[in-house]
Order: structure tokens, then sequence, then C-alpha cells
């Protein structure tokens, strides 16, 4: 009789083992209050987690357009050397690509023939941001080479 007055259970459950799983099922009620209580204290803390999830966007946005200026001057850089590599290619072998123009110059002594090679290479870039604009994005770089003497 006791027991029921200091725990607030009721007088129904006769035996011990009826009593230890009332009293466990009391107990946990009262941890799932708690729980939940604190739960509770804890999301009210969380306050302005929303404001700062909505600066991961433009923050991205960000970094796609700073990746992307990064990707094209790589890109461009990796072509020219290739355009060149290929117009001194040229020149030294006589052989031309597909795209290569050959150029005469001008040249101060008469039986001397200038000539020079300039390869052209093209690249389409990938798009990282979707809607800052719909043209495709294209690398075009020139390699320039004098032509050996072909004698």
């Amino acid at each position: 009789m006791v027991l029921w007055l200091i725990s607030g259970l009721s007088q129904k459950p006769r035996g011990i083992r009826r009593l230890r799983s009332t009293w466990r099922r009391h107990l946990l009620k009262v941890r799932r209050k708690r729980d939940l209580a604190e739960f509770a204290r804890k999301l009210r803390e969380e306050r302005g987690s929303v404001e700062s999830a909505l600066v991961v966007i433009p923050l991205m946005t960000l970094f796609l357009i700073a990746f992307q200026l990064v990707l094209t001057i790589n890109s461009r850089n990796i072509e020219a050397a290739y355009a060149q590599s290929s117009a001194t290619h040229s020149s030294i072998t006589g052989r031309f690509e597909i795209g290569d123009r050959v150029i005469n110059l001008n040249s101060a002594d008469a039986f001397n023939d200038l000539r020079a090679v300039v390869s052209t290479h093209n690249q389409n870039l990938p798009n990282l941001v979707p809607f800052l604009g719909s043209q495709d994005r294209v690398t075009n770089v020139h390699g320039f080479s004098i032509l050996e003497n072909q004698s």
C-alpha cells in the first residue's frame, strides 16, 4: 500500500510480478515524456538553421561560376598547347592536318620563300551553371609556326 502511494500507480496490480511490470511501464512513460520534452527544447534551440541553409544556394552558385572559370582557362591553355604542337609538327614534317592554313609571307630575300602554318583547335566546354546562358561555350585557339625549307 505504501508503494502505490509513493509511486502514484493504481492499486489494481496484485503480486510482485504485476507490480514490477506496472512500475516499468510507468518508468517508460516518464522517460518518453522527458525525451520528448528534451527533443522539443533542442528544436527550439535550432533557430536560424533554415536561414543558414538558404545561404548554401548562393554559395553553391558562386562555387560553380568560379569552377567554370577555372575549367575554361585550363581548357584553353591545354588546347593552345595542342594547337602550337600541331603547328610545329606540321611545319617540320610538311604534313598538314585538316583545318591548317598555310600563309605566304612577304620576304626581303627574293630567293627565300617564307611560309607559316596556322593550326586552329576548337573544343566545347561543359556548362556547369545551367541557367547562366543558353549558348554553347567553345574555346578557339590558334598555333603558329614558320615552315622549314622544303627544298
